[in-house]
């Protein structure tokens, strides 16, 4: 039949649309937001992730900011690769987190930026490899990485290729690594959509880095789709990566992805590479502020994530 003007809109794509309802997957960006109904392990909604701590003179200033606000931090995130940190100054920043109750996520290394056998990612069609390693020597590198900083008392790692976190998947069942360490997907991984959240939690990801700049119904449906995940959602960004800031959205964003981080601060830089000195960390702990007062104004029921969470990603005493 036919649809006329007054008869309702037909949806282009309409086949495949039933097909994905009926199937329940996702089928449009045209749905009804509904509360996740889920919790972190003993309990909680939401934490804070603050990106791009990457010294130890960061993270103890970012940390004493915090405390004289008396503001929270679930975890921490070294954003630049913890091989370009001496064993010293990684045990003294997984030291401090420990004492302070907070988590501390090291990113793996190496990456194509730092290896002499990936001249194509830095070509001009470099953008279109992402982060990917194309090589076993990096590969082998990336798993001595892991053991160097788990044996450190690290519970956490962000990886960018979904083959590394394949394989840190496999060494933690195998009980190489620690049972209790938690797989961290970067936002360069590009998790965009639904059934790519899926891939990762299908492939050992505790934890995935959401991409930016994803709608309320894309970020319902990754929840639906991938429920073992905890969602990291970006409230802000640098400059470089569209500078938005969602503060009045994150509301919603607890009650539609919790278990969730809100990953909170990068608006204070242009650019994740650009020096972090003493005013982008009280900007990062202002927009800390901010991003917490929106969730109290409007007057949900929403707690902050227990004391006893793995997902917090405390460093362990060895």
């Amino acid at each position: 039949m036919t649809a006329t003007l007054d008869s309702g809109i037909v949806r282009g794509a309409s086949r495949a649309r039933q097909w994905l309802r009926d199937n329940d997957l996702p089928y449009s960006d045209e749905i009804e937001l509904k509360a996740s109904g889920r919790e972190f392990t003993d309990g909680g909604h939401y934490g804070v992730e603050i990106p791009v701590v990457n010294s130890f003179k960061v993270l103890e200033a970012t940390l004493g900011l915090l405390k004289a606000e008396g503001l929270p931090v679930t975890r921490f995130n070294e954003t630049l690769g913890a091989f370009l940190l001496s064993d010293g100054e990684v045990s003294d920043m997984l030291a401090l987190c420990r004492e302070s109750g907070a988590g501390m996520v090291f990113a793996l290394g190496p990456r194509p930026e730092y290896d002499r056998k990936a001249a194509f990612y830095r070509g001009g069609f470099g953008a279109s490899q992402g982060r990917r390693i194309n090589n076993n020597d990096a590969l082998a590198q990336s798993a001595e990485e892991a053991l160097r900083l788990t044996e450190m008392g690290c519970r956490g790692l962000i990886a960018y290729d979904l083959g590394v976190i394949r394989m840190l998947s496999e060494m933690r069942a195998a009980g190489v690594l620690p049972t209790d360490l938690m797989i961290k997907s970067s936002s360069h991984c590009i998790v965009s959509n639904p059934m790519t959240a899926k891939v990762y939690q299908e492939n050992g990801t505790n934890s995935v880095t959401t991409m930016h700049d994803l709608g309320l119904a894309v970020l319902q449906d990754m929840r639906r789709t991938a429920p073992e995940l905890t969602m990291d959602v970006p409230t802000d960004v640098y400059g470089s990566k569209g500078g938005f800031i969602r503060f009045y959205e994150v509301p919603e964003l607890v009650q539609i992805c919790s278990p969730m981080m809100l990953k909170i601060g990068a608006s204070a830089q242009s650019h994740p590479h650009d020096p972090v000195n003493e005013n982008t960390i009280r900007q990062r702990v202002q927009r800390v502020a901010l991003c917490l007062e929106f969730l109290e104004k409007s007057g949900i029921e929403a707690k902050y994530i227990s004391d006893l969470s793995v997902e917090r990603c405390v460093p362990v005493a060895v």
